[in-house]
């Protein structure tokens, strides 16, 4: 262990002290370590590298590791021209990517006047700073205008532009309906963004525009007239798309900053916007950067608990009304590290969700499930656990489960799992694939948080699902009379006419529950019906136990969430 450290130490003093440009990037692309080189390339102190995107960093550099090098031109920081870089990107350990940039210029040049093409580069330039679907400048272009613009010495604004959930588009209409209304998205901003302002496309749902001479309350008010124009196109012309919004985040600059900077912290902008709740507008501020490095430090205890065993998971009972009886438990993810600050679910989860750490996280929990249900072999005994809007992108998450179900001679039946409606929503198609294959072998599937989402009851007919969670939202007034006593009873029968199990969350009340009693709803989870406790704790009891925890149904002295215990989940 000690000689290993040694050895990644000398490797480090090595590749310091090289003139070639190294970068290690995590598995989402943010960079976790570089050299002087490196940093010199991208205009940035070293240490200002970290957790940034690369590829925001560095125009032109691939997302993961192909089979040829990418050649890619560059501007000069004097902003006189441009150079020729070679940029290789190799794996490295636990998913992450090593870049190595190298000058080509030379070369390339002489290769362009062999093949009689030197006296047409700048026209080959120009074609290659063009958007192909869109005819806007692209990142090369966009970016050479705002390093010639800091060089001048000029001062003004850089937007960024990502339209939110672009992607439904694409996947639930097709790729020629998404290109129209990207082509219709483009004329609009071209035609809104104002004279002497500079509008490009950076990639495929990400807009960009370099603003001069405009000072920050300037390019607030462009960027929400910008916003505001693309949240009123019609979309009649896409069935079951209702407008199009776009996140924003702005970042001023002078001539003290380089290019790379400045869309470095428009993206920081951008992602506070996006974790905002989407459709606004964000100026940079040094919070944003603080909350950044926030976010990496968050994400390195996720993925240190994921190797040392931080994690632990807590089993939250669901409960039939009628009786008090366990029917089943949902199994809760905890970060149990003994590192302050603490973090909870909502921090660490979405920390993950941006990372492809949560691929693993996920894959972590099933197993843990499958491995408790092989230890404790009691049919009574069954968990659900919920899976990632992300790792609905995950082709082989099925096979994994169903393989290690298999090899573990657990029944599928004991094993369910939970899409939220906004994940399948998000990513359907995939949610329906992964909900059919788990089905077809026998596991439960549940769709989460049901009534969040737009055209809920679409949904039920769509995927595969053999039960659905209603959204707290509806519960929390459910005992006042009010207009959730009609959604939940309309949500009640379709359930039943589909053959579908309806579970209740956040139930608090003891009035709640006799709301739902009245309402059809058998089954129930919630702090006035058992608290999430570790699952440690539950499985060290009699297994006898499991299966009747004391309750508000057992009257005097059977408080709900009093201490006990649960099957696991099975509705």
């Amino acid at each position: 262990m000690r000689q290993a450290a040694e050895q990644r130490t000398e490797l480090v003093e090595v590749l310091s002290a090289t003139d070639t440009a190294f970068a290690l990037t995590d598995v989402r692309g943010h960079v976790r370590w570089c050299n002087p080189a490196m940093a010199e390339l991208l205009g940035l102190a070293p240490q200002r590298c970290a957790g940034r995107s690369l590829t925001a960093l560095l125009a032109g550099a691939p997302d993961g590791p192909g089979e040829a090098d990418v050649v890619v031109s560059l501007p000069l920081a004097d902003g006189s021209g441009h150079r020729w870089v070679e940029i290789r990107c190799t794996p490295a350990p636990r998913g992450q990517l090593l870049y190595r940039v190298v000058d080509v210029s030379r070369w390339r040049e002489r290769e362009l006047a062999e093949a009689g093409l030197g006296e047409r580069q700048d026209e080959l330039l120009r074609m290659v700073d063009e958007d192909p679907l869109t005819g806007l400048p692209n990142r090369r272009a966009l970016t050479r205008e705002l390093e010639r613009q800091l060089a001048s010495g000029a001062r003004g604004a850089f937007l960024l532009l990502d339209l939110d959930h672009f992607k439904d588009i694409n996947d639930l209409h097709g790729h020629p309906t998404g290109d129209r209304v990207m082509c219709a998205l483009a004329s609009l901003l071209r035609d809104r963004i104002g004279h002497g302002r500079i509008l490009g496309r950076l990639s495929g749902d990400e807009f960009a525009a370099v603003l001069p001479d405009t000072d920050e309350r300037a390019a607030v008010a462009a960027a929400d007239r910008l916003r505001t124009a693309i949240a009123a196109i019609p979309m009649s012309g896409v069935a079951g798309a209702s407008r199009i919004t776009v996140s924003v985040g702005i970042a001023t600059f002078d001539s003290g900053v380089s290019w790379q900077e400045v869309l470095a912290n428009a993206d920081m902008a951008l992602y506070a916007s996006k974790s905002g709740g989407r459709n606004r507008v964000t100026v940079y501020e040094q919070g944003h950067y603080k909350d950044t490095e926030l976010r990496v430090t968050v994400i390195e205890r996720v993925r240190a608990a994921l190797k040392d065993g931080g994690f632990a998971l807590h089993a939250m009972p669901m409960v039939k009304l009628g009786s008090g009886r366990v029917i089943g438990h949902e199994l809760l993810l905890r970060l149990e590290d003994g590192r302050e600050p603490r973090l909870g679910p909502g921090e660490f989860l979405l920390a993950a969700e941006r990372s492809d750490l949560v691929f693993e996280i996920d894959r972590w929990v099933a197993d843990k499930a499958i491995e408790t249900l092989v230890e404790h072999p009691y049919p009574g005994l069954r968990f659900n656990v919920n899976v990632s809007g992300r790792t609905l992108e995950d082709e082989d998450f099925g096979g994994f489960v169903l393989d290690r179900l298999t090899a573990a001679g657990v029944a599928p039946g004991r094993l369910g799992f939970e899409i939220t409606e906004t994940a399948a929503v998000t990513n359907l198609d995939a949610a329906r694939s992964l909900a059919q294959q788990l089905r077809a072998s026998g596991c439960r599937i549940t769709l989460d948080d049901f009534g969040s989402g737009f055209g809920s009851f679409v949904h039920l007919k769509q995927l595969p699902i053999t039960g659905l969670k209603i959204d707290g939202e509806f519960i929390h007034g459910i005992d006042y009379g009010s207009r959730d006593t009609v959604l939940v009873q309309g949500i009640v029968d379709i359930a039943r006419g589909l053959g579908l199990s309806v579970v209740a969350e956040w139930v608090e009340r003891a009035t709640q529950v006799e709301a739902l009693s009245r309402l059809g709803v058998r089954v129930a989870q919630g702090f006035h019906l058992g608290e999430p406790e570790p699952l440690e704790a539950l499985l060290s009891r009699p297994h006898g136990v499991w299966m009747r925890r004391p309750t508000v149904f057992d009257g005097p002295g059977g408080a709900a969430g009093a201490s006990g215990s649960g099957a696991a989940t099975s509705v």
